[in-house]
């Protein structure tokens, strides 16, 4: 009942007319999941969900929860608080069932979050510590900070760390050659901004400033390899390194989906930077690695920073370029086919951003309440929720006691009936005046039950032969004793053939 009520509560505050976004290609090619975001940017700064036809159908803001908005492993809401650090899982209900931090003294990162269906978290965090430089390079800081350095933790169902892993234990500073020659006060290392689950179950992971998809044993923590940047195992066939990306997805068979925000690709293109969508199928016997699939903007969009890509159930391919502020235009989410054709496109105007935007084939349950038996009349099919208003068929039957047939009534929802008898009596109960078969229909007020009962009347009291004998009128005299008709408004006196008298007036 609790949830019930707090359904109720949890209308959506849907902000019709403020959407700030224009949908500028939308055709019956695009999937027809449900668009998942966090808008960013200009404040207000609500999480929002457009259906299929580009209705915003939810929108709230919910403050600082919220980042990183969307249905998680375990298909349930999951999304960030950037006041407490901590990521919240939320029901289709709305009700927030679930609340993760990171643990051993560490505090989760808003980039990324894996919800399993067993009931499973992980997370990561960033984890800066002094570290004397000048012991690495010369003219290093004695009083150096590395920061974003990784931590990752797996989590059970009891939040109990059941898996940690940390980058000082497998990579070096100096790993990140865009921080040579090393000697800053503050060294950015890693900043890893996606996590997945590759096929085989061991973790994939994306760190932005080392340009570096890194994989990792999921128990023993072993670096399985690692594709791009300076400590690349894989050779690119033919394709140039990717930069800055983000967003990357494991597609199975050693194929991986990532989002290039190509913020060196001038270097190998010859031409301005430009950000894409790109699928390359790793040969982990050979080391090679090769684009099996891209994508490029017609527009040649560059978002030096977020993004994301996102590969649909359908084969679509749904790619954010998140950032595009320096263009002085908001984020765009294109969706392509998979010839690469633009099936749907969302355009949000200046000042607005996305860090990631992702569909899904899901939306708030709106219950319903009614009755579930399906032994009772009124039963819902539909409803998923009791509200008690079930009620049920009476059993009834015709007892006979004497001349007298009454209606008997067991199990029934309701204190009265309606009554027929083929004698077109409405009473429970009739006297028979003669044997033969009696049958009677009983409805209750809702009509719920319409059920006929019989009963065959074989015998009959003697008395009951005798009522036109015990009925019948001998005589009528008038109070002064002389014989009189039968009238109205009269005192008379009754003397009926069986020697009984009575004293009545009819009054009319």
């Amino acid at each position: 009942m609790k949830k019930i009520i707090f359904v109720i509560f949890f209308i959506p505050l849907i902000a019709f007319g403020q959407t700030h976004y224009t949908i500028t290609v939308n055709t019956s090619n695009a999937w027809s999941g449900n668009l998942f975001f966090k808008r960013g940017g200009t404040q207000p700064r609500p999480v929002v969900i457009i259906d299929s036809t580009g209705t915003e159908i939810f929108s709230e803001d919910w403050g600082m929860k919220g980042w990183e908005f969307k249905i998680n492993y375990n298909n349930k809401l999951s999304y960030f608080d950037r006041d407490s650090k901590g990521w919240f899982i939320m029901d289709s209900l709305g009700n927030e069932i679930d609340s993760v931090y990171a643990k051993n003294g560490y505090t989760a990162d808003n980039h990324d979050f894996i919800a399993l269906p067993n009931g499973n978290y992980i997370l990561f965090c960033y984890d800066s510590q002094p570290y004397a430089m000048d012991t690495v390079v010369t003219g290093g800081d004695p009083n150096a900070v590395i920061d974003e350095a990784l931590i990752i933790q797996e989590l059970d169902s009891n939040h109990n760390v059941i898996f940690e892993w940390k980058s000082w234990d497998h990579f070096h500073i100096t790993d990140n050659l865009s921080l040579s020659p090393w000697t800053s006060s503050t060294l950015t290392f890693m900043h890893t901004n996606a996590i997945d689950i590759d096929f085989d179950g061991n973790f994939i992971f994306s760190s932005r400033n080392t340009d570096e998809i890194t994989k990792i044993h999921r128990t023993t923590g072993e670096v399985i390899w690692r594709f791009g940047g300076s400590q690349n195992d894989f050779t690119f066939l033919n394709d140039y390194p990717f930069t800055r990306q983000h967003s990357i997805r494991s597609l199975g068979n050693n194929r991986y989906l990532l989002y290039d925000n190509g913020n060196n690709s001038s270097q190998y293109t010859g031409t301005n930077n430009f950000s894409r969508a790109v699928e390359y199928e790793l040969d982990t016997v050979l080391m090679t690695a090769t684009n099996v699939w891209q994508f490029v903007h017609p527009d040649s969009l560059y978002t030096p920073s977020t993004g994301g890509v996102q590969r649909l159930p359908n084969g679509n391919t749904l790619i954010n370029f998140g950032n595009l502020q320096w263009q002085n235009t908001g984020s765009i989410i294109t969706e392509v086919d998979t010839n690469n054709q633009i099936v749907f496109q969302l355009e949000y105007d200046n000042g607005y951003n996305l860090y990631r935007a992702q569909k899904f084939d899901w939306s708030f349950f709106t219950p319903i309440n009614g009755c579930i038996d399906s032994l009772a009349c009124n039963y819902n099919p539909n409803a998923d929720f009791d509200d008690g208003s079930c009620y049920y068929p009476a059993n009834v039957q015709i007892t006979q006691n004497g001349s007298l047939l009454d209606i008997t009534i067991s199990n029934g929802s309701f204190s009265s009936y309606n009554y027929l008898w083929n004698t077109l009596e409405t009473t429970q109960n009739i006297t028979a005046t003669n044997t033969g078969l009696f049958w009677c229909i009983v409805t209750d007020p809702n009509n719920c039950n319409s059920d006929t009962a019989f009963i065959n009347v074989s015998n009959i009291p003697t008395f009951v032969n005798e009522y036109n004998t015990l009925n019948k009128i001998n005589k009528i005299f008038n109070i002064q004793g002389n014989k009189s008709v039968n009238r109205k408004n009269t005192p008379l006196l009754y003397i009926y053939e069986n020697g009984r008298v009575e004293k009545k007036i009819i009054i009319e």
